[in-house]
């Protein structure tokens, strides 16, 4: 079971990492009913590399600390390509995953969520996961659990039998997401960030975890920047506020860049590390480029973009597991997703982390 973070063990680990200058004078910040907390900092963020005398600051400091210490935690790349459909040729499916040199894998919550197994049925699958060496991790939802009523009861709804479905599986969490407060949770509402948009999130997490009580599942809440949980803070500050301590981080650090850290990346993934540390119920593994005169960012193939693969890797292997699961996503072609293995191998060996399994040549 994840361990909780505390507010001290935050805030003294945004100073040692020099994250941001306290201000004793700060005002509280409070949610809705949320506790009373101590003061929070002025800055929340990356710290400022030229003083207060320079503009917005996202050129990196001169002298980035690069940590490329291996540590014993070993990396199972992840395929989302387990089904739940009768007749599948499970041992097929999972000898395939296997000889490509996938040793994890997940599944869209609503297409694991169409067919109820048995627990017999579960049970053959798990057998066949264990023979072939694949770990299956969670279920992905990608709805919405704060949308304009009545879609987010439906939603919040739906994780709890995801929950359910997952515990039967014996996986490790259900991925979700803070929201969005339209239909849609990929469109960005101007009040996401809002006190009244936070507590939509906070509250209905609290119903979720409220009703799956017991349930040894984590609720693994994936970052994105038209969300609230859009930084390492956010996340820290969400489970304090949910008060659950299944409530877990599924981190994809390329979901938080935007501008001002596109050029940071080291700085963003050590404070990830730093203040998430082993709350980290799993990673996603992508890549960005910003190559336009505007602030568009564009996916990019794994190890060809601005993320730090080999800081990001070596802090992986730093995790206190024997292993976690990494998902390689949004890519289009079979022949894709082999380059992105193919790239992120050659960078783990390169740096001396494990990656479970091996590619074929």
């Amino acid at each position: 079971m994840a361990t909780n973070i505390s507010r001290r063990k935050l805030f003294n680990g945004a100073l040692t990492a020099g994250l941001a200058a306290a201000a004793t004078s700060s005002p509280k910040l409070a949610f809705g009913q949320a506790p009373a907390r101590p003061a929070l900092p002025q800055t929340v963020g990356l710290p400022n590399v030229w003083g207060q005398d320079f503009l917005y600051q996202w050129s990196p400091p001169d002298n980035v600390k690069r940590d490329l210490t291996v540590g014993q935690c070993e990396i199972r790349l992840s395929s989302p390509g387990i089904v739940n459909r009768e007749g599948t040729d499970y041992n097929a499916l999972l000898k395939s995953m296997r000889d490509g040199g996938w040793s994890a894998c997940e599944c869209r919550s609503n297409a694991w969520l169409e067919r109820k197994l048995t627990d017999a049925q579960a049970s053959e699958i798990k057998g066949q996961l264990k023979a072939n060496d694949i770990v299956f991790y969670g279920l992905h939802c990608a709805g919405n659990i704060i949308a304009p009523d009545p879609l987010a009861d439906q939603w919040q709804r739906h994780i709890v039998d995801a929950v359910h479905a997952a515990a039967q599986m014996d996986c490790r969490l259900v991925l979700t997401h803070a929201g969005s407060m339209y239909p849609n949770r990929n469109t960005p509402h101007p009040m996401n960030w809002s006190r009244e948009g936070w507590m939509r999130s906070v509250n209905a997490l609290k119903r979720i975890c409220k009703d799956t009580a017991g349930i040894n599942v984590m609720i693994a809440l994936e970052d994105v920047n038209s969300e609230c949980i859009n930084s390492p803070w956010s996340h820290v500050r969400m489970r304090e506020d949910v008060g659950d301590p299944r409530i877990s981080v599924g981190m994809d650090v390329t979901n938080m860049i935007h501008p001002g850290v596109a050029f940071r990346m080291t700085e963003l993934i050590n404070t990830c590390f730093d203040l998430l540390g082993d709350n980290i119920a799993y990673v996603h593994q992508k890549d960005m480029v910003w190559d336009g005169m505007q602030a568009g960012l564009d996916w990019a193939m794994n190890g060809t973009g601005i993320m730090d693969y080999e800081v990001y890797l070596t802090h992986l292997s730093r995790l206190k597991m024997p292993s976690v699961n990494c998902l390689v996503e949004f890519l289009n072609t079979p022949e894709d997703y082999k380059m992105a293995q193919k790239n992120i191998r050659a960078i783990a060996q390169k740096v001396g982390v494990k990656i479970h399994g091996t590619m074929p040549a």
